[in-house]
């Protein structure tokens, strides 16, 4: 009987249990690189959407309280408080008031909101406002998130070293009211901050501490 050629032969069991043992590490191996190039974009885009939303919180901030009448004392901001977090200003027309609702959630995670209304028309208690960011740090180590700057406050008591070898900050005082807003978005282990004190050209040291917008402050 003639002699089978070598090259028709079949594989081994051996052999292809070890193939079969070779595969596995390897799908393994590219399974586990998609799985964590998948978790690394949504985390990306996660982290990208709150310093999108931060960008756009600051520039309706930057719209509306530049040019403010009257700035309010926020409310809530000691380290003990656990929220919700308002302070309410009103615009260049001092019949336009507007309020800033932080208001806390799970996992201390809150949601940034925008109310307005006309002055002697309050809305209802409890009612929300337009929401400008979500996923807002509220832990007690992010606060104050408001505060309010009053004329002739000297806000900056450190000095700042300048290159020049001087100091600035300590001589600095405001001729205006001013508000300084502090957020950070968290997104999986990505945050995203704000931290920017926007001024009220519209106020003097003659504008009165009350004024009506503050009715809209709920009461506890």
């Amino acid at each position: 009987m003639r002699r089978r050629r070598t090259d028709d032969a079949g594989a081994s069991l051996a052999e292809l249990l070890v193939t079969l043992a070779v595969m596995s590490v390897v799908m393994a191996l590219f399974t586990g690189a998609i799985v964590q190039i998948y978790r690394t974009v949504n985390a990306t885009e996660a982290l990208s959407d709150s310093q999108n939303e931060l960008s756009r919180a600051f520039q309706r901030f930057d719209r509306e309280l530049r040019y403010a009448s009257w700035i309010a004392d926020p409310s809530n901001q000691d380290a003990a408080s656990t929220g919700p977090w308002y302070v309410e200003f009103a615009g260049p027309d001092p019949t336009a008031c507007f309020q800033l609702q932080l208001i806390p959630g799970a996992q201390n995670k809150g949601v940034l909101r925008l109310l307005t209304w006309t002055r002697g028309a309050p809305p209802p208690a409890g009612t929300p406002g337009q929401t400008i960011a979500s996923q807002v740090d509220t832990t007690a180590g992010r606060r104050p998130f408001f505060e309010r700057q009053a004329y002739g406050a000297t806000p900056y008591a450190s000095p700042t070293a300048t290159p020049s070898g001087g100091a600035v900050g300590t001589g600095f005082q405001s001729v205006f009211q001013r508000l300084r807003i502090k957020l950070t978005t968290r997104s999986g282990a990505g945050t995203a901050q704000i931290d920017t004190t926007f001024t009220a050209l519209n106020t003097t040291k003659d504008t009165p501490a009350g004024n009506g917008c503050s009715e809209g402050r709920p009461t506890p």
